[in-house]
């Protein structure tokens, strides 16, 4: 029983006539995930377009014993961010379509948990710049012509300090980066900001991921709506983010704000194999989903698949120098940003096109793979460069 069907009952019982109109709760979306992949069981997040509507939220979701834990505006999104624990007993579910119902403006959505999309490999490829061969890069790098981000697990020392002129870092999270985090970050900013792939540019690196008590890496909703808004706030064009996760409502609304803003997000399709539902942030339309296939064009044996799926990029076997040594990585994680790579170049800073208009553009000049035309493993085909490094 819900904490509104119990005050209604109080209120009656006490023989009082003017109650409060009081929303029915119904079942809560069927795309809201299941309580094994929340970071906090107990607490839900709201966004909200207007300092009105948090106020207004606030208040009404009091009366229902909801507490609030946090409320602020995220100004480069444009909107209002507010986490509630929800009243004892009350699933977070539950909590969704009530405080929806109490405040018609707001976007509610649960803690959900969202995991990196990269593993050591165990391959050994002799021709260890194969990724860039398969994709046509320039022998000399390309230029990056706008401002970059990176939305990840976290940058080693070592990697911080070898390019400190050309990385901004923020963490969103609290502590130290896990030592698996920081390698993720690093391999994933290391495609990125080499010399040979962008040999100039500015990067903006968002930290998100924490280590849980059982020691394993994830990200929640609000570094990662803190992150979209720095990205915004930083001007940021394009943004890499190789994390996977469930849908969830208040992720999609920062996107989509994002997206009005003029920001292009590429993400990794997720690591969960063929027979997993899509994965988010990659499958909301106003993201670019990416895949990963092998040295001969081969998709990656676990990556997910679907309609939502929009471009193959290298990421089987992906050598990842680092300082004198190095490591091979398989993933989607490893693939998303050579598709960055190819935007942030390709694109000049005054072209202001929309998510879908991007993929459109990027499509002329793929190589298609699988099924002709768009299909659901590999999507338009494996991303192509251009000789000049513009469209």
């Amino acid at each position: 029983m819900t904490s509104k069907i119990t005050k209604a009952l109080c209120l009656l019982m006490m023989g009082l006539t003017a109650c409060q109109t009081i929303p029915t709760v119904t079942e809560a979306p069927k795309d809201i995930q299941l309580s094994e992949v929340l970071i906090n069981s107990t607490e839900v997040f709201a966004v909200v377009n207007t300092q009105v509507n948090a106020v207004d939220l606030e208040q009404q979701a009091a009366e229902w014993g909801y507490s609030l834990k946090t409320k602020e505006k995220l100004e480069g999104l444009d909107m209002y961010v507010m986490t509630f624990d929800c009243p004892p007993g009350i699933d977070p579910h539950d909590a969704v379509v009530e405080l929806e119902r109490l405040q018609p403006n707001s976007t509610v959505g649960v803690n959900h948990k969202y995991d990196l999309q990269l593993a050591p490999s165990a391959l050994s490829i002799t021709n260890t710049g194969y990724a860039d061969e398969l994709i046509n890069w320039p022998s000399n790098g390309c230029e990056a012509n706008i401002p970059i981000g990176i939305i990840d697990g976290g940058l080693s020392i070592d990697f911080l300090t070898r390019y400190r002129d050309r990385i901004s870092y923020k963490s969103f999270v609290k502590g130290t980066p896990s030592d698996a985090a920081m390698k993720h970050g690093d391999a994933v900013a290391s495609i990125l900001v080499e010399p040979r792939r962008l040999n100039s540019g500015q990067f903006h690196f968002a930290a998100v991921v924490s280590e849980g008590e059982k020691g394993e890496d994830f990200s929640g909703i609000l570094p990662m709506l803190k992150a979209l808004d720095w990205m915004v706030k930083s001007d940021v064009k394009v943004a890499n983010v190789s994390l996977a996760g469930p849908r969830n409502p208040t992720l999609e609304k920062a996107i989509n704000r994002a997206a009005e803003k003029g920001l292009i997000i590429v993400a990794a399709v997720g690591n969960d194999g063929e027979n997993a539902s899509p994965r988010y942030p990659a499958a909301y339309d106003n993201v670019i989903a990416t895949t990963a296939v092998n040295k001969d064009k081969n998709i990656y044996h676990d990556a997910v698949r679907g309609e939502h799926v929009d471009f193959a990029a290298p990421g089987v076997g992906i050598y990842v120098p680092n300082g004198e040594a190095g490591q091979f990585f398989s993933g989607t994680s490893i693939a998303a940003p050579f598709v960055t790579a190819v935007i942030a170049s390709h694109f000049r800073n005054t072209d202001r096109k929309s998510t879908r208009d991007t993929v459109n553009l990027l499509s002329e000049s793929t190589i298609d793979l699988g099924e002709i035309g768009k299909d659901p493993i590999f999507g338009s085909g494996l991303i192509k460069a251009k000789n000049n490094c513009l469209f």
